[in-house]
């Protein structure tokens, strides 16, 4: 099918080079002139070509869109040379994005070259355009942005060259389409994702970033599946011996319902019965299967622990608990494509454990993970098959179990790896090993310390961990940790009041927030049927956004982004005043 066709202006290749953009050094390989001649294009693109990261072989630009952005810019279009764009192909003719489909092919010169995505932009081409960042939102929002390409057969390639389309994948979805789909936000249907992610011939970066978009819908969606409104009661189904001082607690619904979904490394606010004390206490969910019909609970008995006693001492199978939906902040990024870096110590393992099962689920595609565990011995070293088997699962992890007092029984190299406890300097050590990945194809290695890390154990281990970590350079925001203090609770738990007074002023109407109920101020305006807009239920679409008029709330659940000063998020805050005015 020849139906479209044009020209070529010209062809370029570069190699990366370090630049200062916006205050920082930068290795890329955008600044580059148009070729004098032909050049080859093989299998990895145009002979002498090299990109900083990215792996798509080839970026075709369009010099309509040169006089596009001109205009739109107010830029002389002169000053722009061809492929000041940083594209290896400039072309003219009948091709935009909106007709281009993914998996077309076009002979090109000599060559035959296949549409692959649309081009992801980067901080790098504002810079380039001598643009601030903020220019990469309406560059995105005009989906006129070119297309990458792969080669199919090699050839050469010069100013002049003609283009005409050989197949027509009309059934694909279009690089205008596929942008947008990349982008926008609102598109929230995994069946459609994943129906474009099975695209035959579809770029790398773009199967990356549906990926991940997918993961973190596949997550938001659990947080909702199921999930009740205040406390519901559970039938304690089975406990089971995990070390000596270790217990685990398997909880199905009394009312044989489905449970509710939950995020790996998510709590459960229990509450015990009036005859073991009414105390409430927070769990972390020690088990991760997104089709389970129960929740599990393993749980340290410790010696000033009242709750903890009860349950490892006097639970019996067929207690019924009052239990709260899955909550909690520290949960996993299964959308990263950076090395996964879990450290534990004690029963710190049990948030973990859900987040190493969640890790492998993604199999083949998931990033390399580094499993740090201290244990006093063999004899205390809770789930150690559990994890051992998770870890065989997937194809780069590495274990490194330290234990501080191993019995004669502990075997060196198969029950654990290293001798003592996990310190500062143990963990700055392991990160002078650099790592492998191929994040969007090519392999690509890199230092310890770009990794994602999770952190749990008790207090001054979290802190020591911690700061040893920003010592060596890890970036304090990729770092996710619980501590727990000595009754065993997680110690980000909210300040919240015993009560606090509602008041919705648009609607009139008013509320009391009881700690006990554990609602969160969206579940309270529904209660009092207060229209409020919502969607994820998690803090991550903006949805239940709303202005604080007075008071002071804080979040059950970190939102993805956090509103500007004066309004909030409904649906994962809660009061820590003793009123509050909302406008809604």
């Amino acid at each position: 099918m020849t139906d479209l066709a044009g020209e070529v202006v010209a062809v370029s290749t570069a190699r990366p080079q370090w630049q200062e953009m916006y205050g920082r050094q930068v290795y890329s390989a955008i600044v580059r002139r148009a070729a004098d001649g032909p050049l080859h294009f093989g299998t990895g693109g145009p002979e002498g070509n090299e990109t900083a990261v990215h792996t798509e072989e080839v970026y075709a630009f369009f010099a309509e869109h040169y006089d596009h952005w001109a205009a739109e810019l107010g830029v002389d279009r002169g000053q722009w040379s061809d492929c000041y764009w940083g594209e290896n192909l400039m072309l003219r003719g009948d091709l935009r994005e909106d007709c281009l489909h993914v998996g077309d092919r076009f002979r090109i010169g000599e060559a035959l070259l296949e549409v692959t995505s649309p081009r992801i932009p980067c901080f790098k081409l504002s810079w380039r355009l001598g643009q601030p960042e903020a220019f990469l939102s309406t560059l995105i929002a005009s989906g006129l942005m070119g297309a990458y390409f792969r080669v199919i057969e090699p050839g050469l390639i010069e100013a002049g060259s003609k283009i005409s389309r050989e197949y027509h994948a009309a059934d694909a979805i279009t690089v205008a389409a596929l942008s947008k789909l990349l982008h926008d936000p609102n598109i929230t249907d995994t069946d459609v994702l994943k129906r474009v992610l099975s695209t035959a011939g579809l770029g790398s970066q773009a199967s990356e970033m549906l990926r991940k978009r997918i993961n973190a819908l596949t997550d938001g969606l659990l947080t909702v599946r199921g999930r009740w409104q205040g406390w519901r009661r559970f039938v304690v189904t089975d406990i089971r011996d995990e070390t000596q001082a270790i217990k685990s607690f398997y909880l199905k619904p009394a009312d044989a319902g489905p449970i509710g979904g939950y995020r790996a490394g998510q709590f459960l606010t229990v509450r015990l019965p009036e005859n073991a004390g009414g105390h409430i206490r927070t769990w972390s969910i020690s088990d991760y299967d997104q089709d389970a019909d129960h929740y599990r609970l393993s749980i340290k008995h410790e010696p000033e622990g009242r709750a903890s006693a009860w349950m490892n001492k006097e639970l019996r199978v067929g207690t019924e608990l009052d239990i709260r939906p899955p909550t909690g902040r520290f949960v996993l990024d299964r959308g990263s494509f950076l090395r996964t870096v879990m450290i534990s110590a004690g029963i710190g393992v049990t948030p973990l454990l859900a987040m190493l099962k969640a890790h492998a689920e993604r199999g083949e595609e998931a990033p390399p993970l580094l499993w740090i565990h201290c244990a006093r011995s063999g004899a205390e070293h809770a789930f150690r098959d559990e994890v051992n088997a998770a870890l065989a699962r997937l194809p780069n992890a590495v274990r490194r179990v330290f234990y501080s007092a191993p019995l004669p029984g502990d075997i060196l190299g198969v029950d654990y790896d290293c001798l003592g406890r996990i310190t500062p300097e143990a963990v700055t050590g392991l990160l002078q090993e650099t790592y492998k990945l191929r994040p969007f194809g090519r392999e690509l290695e890199l230092t310890g310390d770009n990794a994602d890390f999770y952190l749990c154990g008790p207090r001054p281990f979290e802190e020591s961990i911690r700061l040893a970590l920003v010592d060596a350079g890890v970036n304090p925001a990729v770092i996710r940790s619980e501590s727990f203090g000595p009754s065993g609770q997680p110690d980000d738990a909210l300040r919240t009041p015993e009560q606090a007074a509602i008041r919705f002023s648009t609607s009139a109407r008013d509320a009391v927030w009881l700690r006990d109920d554990d609602h969160t101020l969206l579940e309270i305006a529904e209660a009092c049927g207060v229209p409020v807009e919502s969607g994820c239920r998690m803090g991550t679409c903006g949805t239940c956004e709303v202005r604080l008029l007075s008071g002071e709330i804080g979040y059950v659940t970190k939102p993805a982004a956090l509103p500007v000063s004066g309004r909030i998020l409904l649906c994962c805050a809660q009061p820590l005043s003793g009123e509050v005015e909302i406008e809604a």
